[in-house]
């Protein structure tokens, strides 16, 4: 886990502001001393879990312990957010007393009980919405794709993290069954397999191996995280031999690892080429994409699927500039695992960083679908975007 000396200034200056509010209001209120020192215990506790989680744990190949820190969030927003409301709306309830000269405590009273909801909230997005698997079905419609295809099912899933699931197959087992029942024609991995280390994926093979889909075809790609840039190792080498282990499991699993590479289809007798890059990186991950050599002797007028695992790749290098390339499928987002998704209205946080975050894009002729991925990321919860499997279906758009 990456967890930088800026945002560990960020998250002790919101801790020390709420907890020396307390403590003073505490002290005002003839609170034994020892109760008020007890009340700064968790913020002591949560800068000495970060202190360790930056300086320590990045230099141990243990997923375990990753993955066991996250919770270190949860509980984090457990504690602190109630506090940080509460003390928003006692203010807010101070300033409305003397713009009307009242004495109400009513927002005060309302800022608790908002407090405690927005607790609620968390305890949802994590008992009940985290490992919440459901399927969603999306029609791409174009006169692009090739009558020989019309119908194609694809069925995409990424961003499994399985480091974070710890084991806990019971997850892949839902996914298994989702995926089956939807009788596809071929089945995307969008990357994101892992968190850093290659004996995440131990274990799991009987379960991936158990996808099914009509052709039989199965293709995959890295996404950031399955390089391992996310922790210190002892040397290059160490990085890169974790790094070719991963890719090994992951064919291992059943899939047809793409890096920067393309393979053509057949069906009904027109072709498409499945073209699959390596992480594009937008700024904020590492780059090892290349476009031009996975396109490399493929034939400029045949139609073609791109499997990008950043969705920034599309207006990078694909829009307008590879007309070819009909539909574009990525991850990544997780649609910052929090949001609100209904019909035409969308929000989330993820929409300050990417433009294409959750669900169906185009421009012209061409098209883009975000996959919100089955697993989490730094904290374990989703709350209103619950994971997710997507089944793209192919229509040739009638005249």
């Amino acid at each position: 886990m990456a967890l930088h000396i800026w945002l560990i200034f960020l998250l002790v200056f919101f801790m020390v502001l709420p907890d020396s509010w307390f403590y003073k209001k505490m002290k005002q209120h003839g609170f034994y001393p020892w109760f008020r020192i007890l009340s700064l215990l968790p913020l002591v506790f949560f800068v000495l879990v970060f202190l360790y989680i930056r300086f320590v744990l990045r230099y141990y190949g243990d997923y375990h312990l990753t993955s066991l820190s996250t919770w270190v969030f949860i509980v984090l927003s457990i504690v602190y957010i109630p506090k940080i409301t509460y003390i928003s709306f006692y203010y807010f309830n101070r300033w409305f007393n003397r713009l009307f000269k009242t004495s109400t405590r009513f927002f005060r009273y309302f800022g608790f009980i908002i407090g405690l909801s927005m607790t609620a909230i968390v305890f949802y997005g994590l008992i009940i919405t985290n490992n919440n698997f459901y399927v969603k079905h999306q029609i791409i419609e174009s006169d692009e794709v090739p009558i020989g295809f019309d119908g194609l099912k694809i069925v995409v899933i990424g961003d499994t993290h399985l480091g974070n699931w710890n084991k806990r197959h019971s997850n892949m087992e839902k996914v298994v069954r989702l995926v089956n029942e939807e009788n596809g024609d071929i089945i995307f991995f969008t990357g994101d397999l892992i968190n850093n280390y290659s004996n995440e994926i131990d274990g799991w093979e009987p379960y991936f191996l158990k996808l099914k889909c009509n052709s039989g075809k199965k293709y995959a790609v890295l996404g950031n995280h399955d390089y391992g840039d996310y922790t210190r190792w002892k040397s290059d080498e160490e990085k890169q031999i974790n790094l070719e282990k991963t890719k090994v499991k992951i064919r291992s699993l059943g899939f047809d690892l793409l890096l920067n590479e393309h393979r053509n289809i057949v069906r009904n007798g027109d072709t498409i080429t499945i073209v699959g890059v390596e992480n594009f990186g937008s700024g904020h991950t590492h780059n090892y994409s290349d476009l031009p050599i996975a396109l490399q002797n493929t034939k400029s007028d045949r139609k073609k699927i791109l499997l990008s695992h950043d969705p920034n790749h599309w207006e990078a290098e694909v829009v307008l500039s590879q007309p070819s390339i009909f539909l574009t499928v990525s991850g990544h987002t997780h649609a910052a695992q929090m949001g609100w998704v209904k019909r035409n209205f969308q929000i989330s946080p993820a929409s300050f960083v990417f433009h294409q975050w959750d669900g169906l894009y185009q421009k012209g002729d061409q098209s883009i679908y975000v996959n919100r991925g089955l697993g989490v990321v730094g904290v374990p919860l989703r709350i209103g975007v619950p994971p997710e499997i997507t089944v793209l279906e192919l229509r040739r758009k009638t005249k």
